[in-house]
C-alpha cells in the first residue's frame, strides 16, 4: 500500500520543478506567437522582440515581407542577431518612440501591461501607419505579485486606445487574452462599427 502510494506520486527536486516551469513557460510564450502568426501580413514590427525567437516564428508566415524585432535590451537584441537573423527579420535596439518606419502589422505581446504611460502604443500605431495590430495581455490581475507590471486591463480600456480601428477578432490562450485590430475603412459610415467598439 505505501509503495503504490509512492508510485502515484512524482518525486520531483526543487531544481526540476524551476526547469519544468521555465520550459512551460517557454513553450507557453511560443503558442502564443504560433498563434497570432497567421493574422500577420506585409511588414511586420515585433513590439518588445526580446531574444527574437517570435519574430522569427512570425516570418514563416509567406503573407509576411519581413519582421522587424525591437527592444530596448542591447543583451537581447544582440542574441537576437546572432541566432534568428535571417533576409526575412532584423533586430534594432531602439525606444519605442524611435521608431518611424511604416509597417502593415503590429505585434505586442505582453508588453502592454509593462509600460506607464500606455498611448506610447497607439501612438506608435498613428505614425507608423499601422493598420493591422495584434495586442495581448494578462487578462487576470498580476501587478500585485508580479513587480514588472504596472497596469491590469480589462479589453474594452485596449479597444478605448485605437479609435481609428476595430477589433475583428478576439481569443484566450490560457490566462492571456489577445485582440486582433484593423484600421476603419476611411469612407465607411461609423454606424456600421458601433457594436463591435464595445466588448463589455
Amino acid at each position: 500500500m505505501t509503495e503504490k502510494a509512492v508510485l502515484e506520486r512524482i518525486l520531483l527536486t526543487r531544481d526540476d520543478f524551476f526547469k519544468v516551469e521555465s520550459e512551460i513557460r517557454f513553450h507557453e510564450h511560443l503558442r502564443r506567437y504560433a498563434a497570432v502568426r497567421r493574422f500577420c501580413y506585409g511588414r511586420v514590427l515585433d513590439f518588445a522582440s526580446g531574444c527574437g525567437y517570435g519574430s522569427f516564428l512570425l516570418s514563416a508566415n509567406p503573407d509576411v515581407e519581413c519582421v522587424v524585432g525591437i527592444d530596448k535590451s542591447h543583451e537581447a537584441i544582440d542574441w537576437a542577431g546572432k541566432e534568428f537573423a535571417t533576409p526575412k527579420t532584423r533586430f534594432l535596439c531602439r525606444d519605442i518612440e524611435e521608431v518611424t518606419e511604416n509597417f502593415d502589422t503590429l505585434v505586442s505581446l505582453e508588453a502592454i501591461e509593462h509600460f506607464a504611460d500606455i498611448s506610447l502604443i497607439p501612438r506608435l500605431v498613428e505614425r507608423c501607419r499601422i493598420d493591422n495590430v495584434i495586442v495581448s495581455y494578462p487578462n487576470k490581475k498580476s501587478t500585485h505579485f508580479n513587480s514588472y507590471h504596472v497596469h491590469d486591463f480589462a479589453a474594452q480600456e485596449i479597444v478605448d486606445l485605437l479609435p481609428d480601428h476595430i477589433c475583428y477578432h478576439l481569443f484566450t490562450m490560457g490566462d492571456v487574452q489577445f485582440l486582433l485590430f484593423t484600421r476603419k475603412p476611411g469612407k465607411a459610415p461609423s454606424h456600421l462599427y458601433r457594436n463591435l467598439a464595445d466588448l463589455r
